[in-house]
């Protein structure tokens, strides 16, 4: 589908003008008395303050990386560096599961010209300059620098379609994460999608609000709650991560206050808020303005919708507001969504089948017979998917499960600098035809009814004596062997012993309920019910304490990294069960 070209920076200036008092976003803090806004006039002229002094520091289309914490200062940061012509990269700050190393190394590789940061990170990272020298030696701007430095004129620079807007990198686990290039075009068709979006999803209306708790340098944070609402006139609510990890009743709670009308976050948020919020907590909480909650960012499960929807049905929650849906840092931010007044829509199919990688529907309810799937809604217009088998790059069968294959308008361009792994992942063909390139998103799924369903990444999925075995499945049921097992804190993986592809299984244990429980009968448990499930057998069944599994910044399980520190015995256990050798 054709859309008309969507300028940032012609966007801003024109809400600056025409609803210069009008709420541009929000940021929460831990009392109503700290929280921080800025209308779109404040916006504006902040950030062509900001924006006139990179001029002065580096020249169009250098590099800047973004160290900022959920802030509104990360959001003139942001807007700056695209009134300057400089290209910005969000980061994740240290202390949030990433070392000040990994920063360092994403300087290099983007051969950065800039830090826009506070005082406090800088003053932090300058402390231990001989620790990073590379990094300390780059120019570092904070708010004060700008103030300081102020006098400079700003020409903003012409955008074109095919100039690079920003760049992503993505979130690797023990290696060097890779810089997504982003350019105009990407990002234009992606915010009109999201616009149509919320309008067919009779969400957009001039009352409306976006609220969002995803870290602003990740993908969702970043276009949701940075660029969309700028674009709809709408106000952006930004709520730090670190609120909604203490408590997810906070999120509900701003939900609530102002009246949100679109919000959401990965699968494991809405488990939390089941799992962690009691309902006498919920007396007089209103969700009854909340008309999207979308989900993405890891596989959406049937129960966790079902689950959600139920226990806040009695405080205005619709179970229609629930919106799975589909999209990664290489294609901007969304690939699928839901459509239609019915957004939850579910399949079962024959278990013993569906790890052989087929599909065979099935009417069983028993989940030892049937796999339940929920989709992730319909790909965009003009996007063409394929599903094909990895290794062969052959199309699948309409009846298999295969790797996701998309190409379209939203794709990047490639990776910063590394042109044979993005040959690789951006200019795939199907084996024996001229189709393509197609982005290769290492996800495993497939199209059914002319929805697409995600069942989890490629290179996570379990192949134990020759049958298909999803990780999120087998996490799933340890998880509901005993309530001294923390909800989300798993991971299963496989490791070749003997030459046998064997299971391997680790979750954290729930701070709380450490005392009185019988860790090997918990284990023992653990063993029976993944044998009786899904009819493998583990080789390990390793319990850690509470906090010390790897995640994303956006909340998903890092299997490989958990792989590491199993096998180079990194784990903190708290009660083990190995195979006898």
């Amino acid at each position: 589908m054709a859309y008309p070209f969507i300028n940032p920076v012609e966007v801003l200036q024109r809400r600056a003008a025409e609803t210069p008092d009008r709420l541009s976003h929000l940021l929460l803090g831990a009392t109503e008395a700290e929280d921080h806004s800025l209308t779109y006039s404040q916006l504006d002229a902040e950030v062509k303050s900001m924006a006139a002094f990179l001029q002065s520091a580096a020249e169009p289309g250098e590099r800047a990386l973004l160290v900022y914490p959920t802030s509104l200062e990360f959001i003139v940061a942001m807007y700056a560096c695209l009134y300057a012509g400089i290209v910005p990269i969000p980061t994740n700050p240290p202390g949030m599961n990433r070392s000040a190393q990994r920063l360092e190394a994403i300087a290099k590789d983007a051969r950065a010209r800039l830090v826009l940061t506070t005082p406090e990170y800088q003053a932090a990272f300058l402390a231990e300059a001989a620790q990073f020298p590379d990094f300390a030696a780059l120019k570092w701007v904070t708010r004060e620098t700008v103030r300081a430095g102020g006098g400079h004129s700003l020409k903003i620079p012409e955008i074109k379609p095919e100039s690079l807007a920003f760049m992503q990198y993505t979130s690797g686990s023990t290696n060097i994460p890779k810089g997504v290039l982003i350019s105009y075009r990407n990002f234009s068709h992606n915010m009109h999608a999201l616009h149509e979006t919320r309008v067919r999803g009779g969400e957009y209306a001039d009352d409306s609000a976006v609220l969002t708790w995803t870290p602003l340098f990740h993908d969702m944070g970043l276009l949701i709650g940075t660029f969309l609402t700028p674009m709809d006139g709408t106000p952006s609510i930004l709520m730090p991560t670190i609120q909604f990890m203490q408590n997810p009743l906070n999120w509900l709670k701003a939900i609530q206050k102002f009246k949100v009308t679109a919000s959401g976050g990965p699968n494991f948020a809405y488990d939390l808020c089941v799992n962690k919020i009691p309902l006498e907590k919920c007396e007089g909480l209103d969700l009854s303005s909340w008309k999207i909650a979308y989900n993405s960012a890891e596989p959406v499960r049937a129960e966790t919708q079902a689950r959600f929807a139920e226990k806040f049905a009695p405080f205005g929650f619709r179970p229609e507001a629930l919106a799975p849906c589909y999209g990664m840092a290489e294609t901007t931010l969304v690939i699928s969504f839901y459509t239609g007044e019915k957004r939850t829509i579910a399949q079962r199919f024959r278990r013993a089948d569906f790890e052989e990688g087929r599909l065979v529907p099935s009417d069983s309810n028993d989940p030892k017979e049937s796999v339940e799937a929920v989709s992730s809604g319909t790909p965009l217009a003009d996007y063409q998917i394929a599903i094909v088998h990895p290794k062969s790059r052959k199309r699948c069968a309409p009846d298999e499960v295969g790797e996701v294959w998309i190409s379209g308008d939203s794709v990047g361009e490639g990776y910063w600098n590394r042109p044979d792994d993005t040959k690789h992942t951006f200019g795939a063909h199907i084996a024996g035809t001229h189709e393509g390139p197609f982005l290769r998103t290492g996800d495993l799924g497939f199209m059914y009814d002319g929805h697409l369903y995600i069942t989890g990444r490629l290179k996570d999925l379990l192949i134990v004596r020759g049958r298909n075995y999803y990780p999120q499945d087998v996490e799933m049921t340890v998880e509901r062997t005993h309530p001294a097992l923390r909800a989300g804190g798993g991971a299963a993986f496989s490791v070749v012993e003997d030459n046998v592809e064997q299971l391997i299984v680790v979750h954290e244990t729930q701070r709380r309920e450490l005392e009185g429980v019988d860790w090997n009968e918990v284990v023992k448990q653990i063993r029976a019910n993944i044998a009786r499930e899904h009819g493998i057998r583990a080789h390990a069944v390793i319990l850690i304490r509470r906090a010390t599994i790897a995640k994303t910044s956006s909340g998903k399980i890092q299997r490989s990294e958990m792989k590491r520190r199993y096998l180079e015995n990194e784990l903190e256990i708290v009660a083990e069960w190995r195979a006898p050798s």
